[in-house]
């Protein structure tokens, strides 16, 4: 795949690559937006698309129908926000714990960007908090990676890793059972 200097990922992305990988047909274009954000607003433009992710896993897997709804949608939904979608994916296996442990720090990365009035990634906390990132690229030959490219890159390996997931975790979606008493 040739990246052409306009048009971005997503302008470039083969046809071909996409009817064998459908499930990238939402990635190529977040990489465009990513890569043109600010800081801020790159944090928080992942963070959104792994709450996403985490939404779609959630309902690949639950029944269909109105109780599904209840439960997922809205803030005040039992799973409306992005720490319960975690919790819950998690308390039905759908993630792993290494999974969760790195959407818990791009959700706490998320909450100083989000909470704060001048955050940036020399802040001693958020730099912390990305050098904890497990997807992160690490150091090589030299070639220091800071905090902004430890968070970019956890959070790009974060969701490549799940992207898949919503069409995996529906093969096992859950199914009703009459119950008989």
């Amino acid at each position: 795949m040739a990246i052409g200097p306009e048009g971005g990922f997503a302008a470039n992305v083969s046809e071909g690559l996409l009817a064998s990988h459908p499930q990238l047909a939402e990635f190529w274009p977040f990489l465009d937006v990513l890569n043109g954000e600010s800081p801020r607003g790159g944090v928080l433009v992942a963070a959104s698309f792994i709450e996403g992710l985490l939404y779609r896993i959630l309902d690949s897997f639950m029944l269909d129908g109105k109780a599904k709804l209840q439960v997922l949608d809205g803030f005040n939904a039992p799973a409306g926000t992005f720490s319960a979608k975690i919790a819950l994916a998690v308390a039905l296996g759908l993630i792993s714990e290494r999974e969760r442990r790195e959407c818990e720090l791009v959700r706490k990365i998320r909450n100083k960007f989000a909470h704060n009035v001048h955050p940036t990634f020399d802040d001693e906390v958020i730099k912390a908090l990305c050098n904890e990132l497990t997807f992160r690229a690490m150091p090589y030959d030299g070639v220091d990676v800071n905090a902004k490219g430890s968070f970019t890159t956890a959070a790009v390996g974060l969701i490549l890793n799940l992207t898949n997931r919503p069409h995996y975790v529906g093969l096992e979606r859950i199914r009703r059972i009459d119950w008989q008493i």
